[in-house]
């Protein structure tokens, strides 16, 4: 199954050198992935998060995405 992420948070800290990026995804049903990558120059980490959702619904978002 492929989704389609959306970038909700995108950031980088000039002073550590360390970029992070949050992106949600709708699943089929119904709940919410959430993925945050944490880049550093030795390391790269992972963090992915499921948000159950009693209903359907595909227009609603937990959060905005970056524009």
């Amino acid at each position: 199954m492929k989704l389609k992420y959306e970038v909700i948070e995108d950031s980088y800290d000039d002073t550590t050198h360390i970029r992070t990026m949050t992106e949600q995804a709708l699943v089929p049903s119904g709940g919410w992935l959430l993925r945050t990558t944490m880049y550093t120059p030795h390391h790269i980490a992972t963090d992915v998060s499921y948000i159950y959702a009693k209903k359907k619904k595909k227009s609603a978002r937990l959060f905005d995405p970056v524009v």
